[in-house]
Formats: C-alpha cells, structure tokens, sequence
C-alpha cells in the first residue's frame, strides 16, 4: 500500500523528480517541468481508481449472515491478502456458531436453548456455505487452499449424528405434537438405514397406544356398570384418535423408507391389522363416542377446520371467478378483430375454470386424493376419445368458427340449409333463430364442413329486381321511370348508383333490371317499397306489365273438315267437333 501511495505521488507531483545537479545549481533557475506520465503508471493509476473498496471484515454472526446474501459480488477484484483477513475473520465466527450447536444439541428438552436448535443449524450452514465461497475466491487469486478447506470440513456438523434424534420425538404426547408435514422434510434427507432406525421408534410408540386401547377395550367388555362403560369407551375413543394420529406419522414413515428402497412389507401390515374398530353398544357408549370424536383435534376438529377451510376456499375462488371474467371481457373487448362469439367463450372458460380449480383444491384440503382420479382420466383419455369423435369434431369446428368468425351473434346467415339469425353457440353447436322464429340447433361441425353465406357481413347491399314490360312500350321511357322511382326512395344510396339495364327480350316481355345499392339493415324495406312503386306508377303512366301469353297458329290439313263446315250454335260461336272413329 505504501509503495502505491508513492507510486500515486510521483504521478500526481512529477516534479519532485529532478537530478541532484539541476537541483543544486543557483545560477540557473530552475524551469516548471511536466514530466510525461508513462503508460505504465497511468494503468497503475487507473487500476487504483477503479479498485474496490477495502472488505468490511463481520464482527457478529447477524453481520456475517447479512454479507453472505452479496458475497460472491463482493469478493470480485480484491486481493488475496484482503480475502485471506475476511477468510480469518469468517472463520472465528463460525466456530462460536459450532459452538452453539453443540450447546443446543446437549441441552435439556424443552429449554431455550434446545428450542432453538434448528435455527442455529441453519445459521451455521449459511456460515459454512459464506466459507466455502471466500475459500474458492482465495483458490481463484492464487492462494493455497488445502488447509483452509481442511478447517471447513473440520467444522462442519456430521449431518448424520445430528439428524438421527430429530426425527423421533422423546415421548408420546411430543409425537403427537409434532405436525406431520415437519415430519416429512425431516426425514427427506436421511439414509435409508436412518429411516430404517426412525421407524422402528415410530412403531414402538403405535404398538404401546394400541396395548392401551386394547386394555381400555377389555375392561369395558368385562364391566357391567353402564356408567363405567360410557367412560371407558370415551377413554377408548380418545386413544383411537391418539392411534390414528402415530398410524399417520407411520405412514410418514413408511413411505419415506419405501422411496428410499427399503422393505416396509412387515411395518405396512402392522398397521392395517391394528386399525380395526370394535362395534359400540349402547347410546351412552354411543355418545360418548361420538362426543370424543367431536372434541379430538384430529378428528371432528379437524374436520370442522377442513370443511371450513374447503368452503372458504370455494368462496374466494368463487368471487375470484366473477373478478376473473369481468377483466377478461374487458380484456377481449380490446382485441378489434375478435368476435362476439370468442370473446363469450374466453370470459366464459376462464370463469368456469377458475371454479374448477377452486373445486380441486377444496377436494384436496378435505384430504380428497386428487391423483387417482387424474390418472384415471388420463388412462381413459383414448376410449374417450373414440367414443367421443362425433363430439370432439364439434369440438374443434366450434373452436374454428371462434378463431376464424365466419359469422358473429346477430349476424344473418345461411348454413347447412338453414337461413336465420345467429342467436348463440357453445362449442358442440349453433343456435339459429329463423325468421318466422324457429330456434334451430345446428351441430358445428356439419356448419364448418358446408357452405357458409353471411347475409349481413357488410354494411350496403345490392338489391337485385327484375320488372317486365311490353314489346309495344317504349324502352327508354320505361327506364326513365324506375330512375325516377329510385331517385325518390330515401334509402336508396346514390353511391355506389343503381343499375336500370335492357337485360332480356322474353317471350312476352321485354325485362328491364334494376339494381340499386342499400344498406343492409334496409334491404327488404327497398325491395317492397320499390316493387310496390313500380305497379303504381306503370298503372300510372300506362306502361304494361304483360303477363305470359302464347300466340297459337293453325295449320289446315287436307282432307280435315274446315272450321266452316262445324256446327254453329244458336249464338253464332264455333262448337268444337267430336274426332271421328
């Protein structure tokens, strides 16, 4: 440090470096000299400002854990002299910290000291991990290492040693009292041995609460006081729920030895033969059972804190749906080419799987299983799907009548023969209601698979008409009329213009079209009105609507009786002759 505070003068101050000769010549002043910093001491400057600040060395274990959280960043850049202090440093702290282990470890049951055992072990291996990272920063700046990593190791608990006792309370009531899940993660990390000495204590305090509830059930077959009777079995239901509590602790048990590769054969079938339950009589016996089970806290206790909680979760899930739908329609609203038809089925699925999630989940609080059932469907899924080919093909066409909208709600459509309006639609079908206000269900995949035709997917519409008129009229002033009957209708647009063309010379009438543009909402309004115009206006102007008529010529054959010779009535009119033979 020394030599780089002078190194850090000479650049700052170069002309303190002169020669002992130009410095002790008077006759000559003495010139300002710049000397020019050199590359090397300009880096060496610049490394300097750059360098991190000097480690702030723990002086408590509440320090300590509190620089663990950004310690790999903070022992970037320094030197191994600084890191070897803060490793000097560190390791002081974690040997006080074995040192409380080891207090807590032999400290009596029950005393602060033993309360506080766990918290102490994790401090301790926050510690041990804080020493293992500065021993790698120290490798990683060129120290040696060996002996540094030897006094971790020496440090470090015997995980065995100190989890062999921590999973096997001292008594009964203790094991009672210890939560089953607490029970699960502290047998996680043990061996399979481990776990094999855990059990074997396990069952030995299920074997001792089953000789009780036995001699309870014994005494009270034996006595004949009704009184007696009712307290023994209330003392027989007490003990149960004590059995029931260790027989799910042992299960606990088991199944962590049996993840492990254990034999859990013989421990399985202890606990089923002693579950069984001797029939109660009497309805003193009867109550007092059933008032033991209400006041057990694994039994109706737990129950009542299940069902509760089941009901709340339901409830919330329930309000979370409503929440849930409000801002998915919101949020649908804001996608512009989305159809009313997808936006209703999004709010709609993520309100109804919400519920469906909030059902599991209360199912698994009431200690419902919820994996068998899953699996079950899972192994269903292709005699489902076989089954249910008719169904998913709706299925999938309602999901691409969604995705591609053909049509929407409200929308006038023709499909798979059916003209109407598009009332609504699930994903297995399409509700139409025709005109004349039929509702029509129509399946989605005979829609999606036919031929489609959206009546009132834009806004104008061309209405097509065709009006007749004689050969004896004149053309032009025909087509000046229906002009003048379409310039007058108010909601006939003008752009784009309608259409007044010859467009057939019939057998009895020479057919004019007309072809004007309208909204679409007003299309038959249009179409009545100007047809109706039309016969008013001909009638008007003497233009002849003719109707179908055929100019029949006869052709005299010889040797036939002229129409001359034929018999004439009394009124002058022709009687037509009978065909000979």
């Amino acid at each position: 440090m020394t030599l780089l505070f002078a190194r850090a003068i000479f650049v700052a101050f170069p002309f303190f470096a002169v020669s002992p000769q130009e410095s002790s010549s008077p006759a000559e002043p003495e010139p300002e000299v710049v000397a020019p910093t050199s590359d090397a001491a300009q880096a060496e400057d610049e490394e300097s400002s750059t360098k991190p600040q000097a480690l702030d060395l723990p002086t408590s274990t509440e320090e300590a854990l509190q620089m663990r959280r950004g310690l790999d960043a903070l022992l970037e850049g320094h030197s191994l002299e600084e890191i070897e202090e803060l490793y000097a440093a560190w390791i002081v702290l974690v040997r006080g910290q074995a040192s409380q282990l080891e207090a807590a470890l032999s400290a009596p049951e029950g005393s602060p000291e033993h309360e506080s055992l766990n918290q102490v072990r994790t401090d301790l291996d926050t510690l041990l991990a804080g020493a293992d990272a500065i021993v790698e920063a120290m490798a990683e700046a060129g120290g040696q290492v060996e002996a540094a990593r030897d006094q971790v190791e020496a440090l470090r608990p015997d995980d065995r040693e100190t989890l062999e006792g921590s999973t096997v309370p001292p008594n009964r009531q203790a094991a009672l009292d210890l939560p089953v899940e607490v029970l699960k993660s502290q047998l996680r990390p043990l061996t399979q041995e481990q776990v094999s000495a855990q059990l074997d204590q396990w069952v030995d305090f299920l074997q001792r609460t089953c000789i009780e509830v036995r001699n309870v059930e014994v005494s009270a077959l034996q006595t004949e006081d009704s009184g007696q009777v009712a307290d023994l079995n209330a003392r027989a239901v007490a003990l149960r729920g004590e059995r029931g509590s260790l027989i799910k602790r042992v299960n606990a048990v088991i199944n962590a030895l049996e993840r492990k590769g254990g034999d859990v054969d013989a421990a399985r079938a202890y606990v089923q033969s002693v579950v069984a339950e001797p029939p109660i009589t009497g309805w003193r016996a009867a109550w007092a059972t059933a008032r033991a089970w209400l006041v057990d806290k694994e039994g109706g206790i737990d129950v009542a804190k299940r069902a509760g909680k089941a009901v709340a979760i339901l409830l919330a899930f329930w309000f979370l749906s409503k929440a849930l739908t409000k801002v998915a329609r919101r949020a649908t609203r804001s996608l512009p080419r989305a159809s009313e038809l997808l936006r209703e089925f999004i709010t709609t699925s993520v309100g109804r799987l919400t519920l469906l999630i909030g059902v599991i989940v209360a199912l698994a609080t009431l200690g419902i299983n919820m994996t068998p059932l899953v699996a079950a469907i899972g192994a269903a899924g292709l005699v489902i799907g076989l089954a249910l080919q008719g169904t998913l093909s709706n299925l999938a066409s309602g999901l691409m009548i969604m995705i591609y909208r053909p049509f929407d709600i409200g929308d006038a459509v023709s499909v798979a023969g059916v003209t109407g309006k598009i009332h609504g639609m699930t994903l297995m079908t399409t509700s139409v209601k025709t005109f004349d206000n039929q509702a029509i269900h129509i399946p989605n995949n005979r829609i999606w698979g036919d031929v489609i035709t959206n009546i009132t997917a834009n806004a104008t519409r061309r209405v097509d008409m065709v009006f007749g008129i004689s050969y004896a009229d004149d053309v032009e002033r025909a087509k000046g009329v229906l002009k003048g009957i379409l310039d007058g209708h108010d909601k006939v647009l003008d752009d784009p213009a309608p259409v007044i063309r010859l467009h057939e010379l019939a057998d009895s009438s020479v057919n004019l079209i007309v072809r004007p543009w309208t909204k679409t909402a007003d299309y038959w309004d249009v179409y009545w009105d100007v047809t109706e115009e039309v016969k008013r206006t001909f009638d008007r102007e003497d233009i002849s609507i003719p109707f179908p008529q055929r100019d029949v010529h006869l052709i005299p054959v010889p040797g036939a009786p002229s129409t001359a010779d034929a018999p004439k009535p009394a009124g002058g009119e022709l009687q037509p002759t009978r065909p000979r033979g």
